[in-house]
């Protein structure tokens, strides 16, 4: 009597099914700690007692726009590339628009405003801004007064900004 010869065992599928999710687990874990390793934790603050601190300078500033009246309209390019702001009166010295990603420190931008007239300011973008939800403030140089918002950024974009 002959037995059947018996085949070598990777050329079976068993092994292979059973060493697939092991080998997958270790594959998922080790680009888990690549992920970690190279973005930071930008929504970890360092220094809460600063920013504690800088809470009531930051509501003097949004008193003193509301005592002046200030308001804009920020308006966005097709192209997301431009944005211009009419102001609803003169202001004095340079002004400079935040636009600050809500939860990605390292998409925030704070752009210097050029004057194009007495209330109209403008800034052109190195690259257009994503579709997103940005927060966007706008202020003066001397940090005096400063007008928000949180708005979808889109090509052709219009709206009101405010003191809080």
């Amino acid at each position: 009597m002959t037995l059947p010869r018996k085949s070598p065992w990777y050329k079976s599928p068993w092994p292979w099914f059973l060493m697939f999710f092991p080998a997958l687990a270790v594959l998922a874990g080790v680009t888990t700690f690549v992920i970690a390793f190279k973005t930071e934790d930008s929504l970890v603050s360092d220094d809460y007692y600063k920013e504690g601190q800088e809470i009531n300078q930051r509501l003097a500033r949004d008193d003193k726009a509301r005592e002046m009246g200030l308001s804009a309209q920020l308006m966005v390019s097709d192209d997301s590339r431009a944005v211009r702001i009419l102001l609803n009166r003169p202001v004095d010295g340079e002004l400079f628009l935040k636009v600050i990603h809500p939860t990605i420190a390292g998409h925030d931008q704070q752009l210097k405003l050029v004057s194009q007239g007495p209330m109209l300011y403008a800034v052109q973008l190195d690259k257009p801004l994503p579709s997103h939800r940005w927060q966007l403030e706008l202020g003066d140089n001397a940090g005096q007064w400063r007008l928000k918002s949180e708005e979808l950024l889109q090509g052709s974009t219009v709206l009101t900004l405010q003191p809080n």
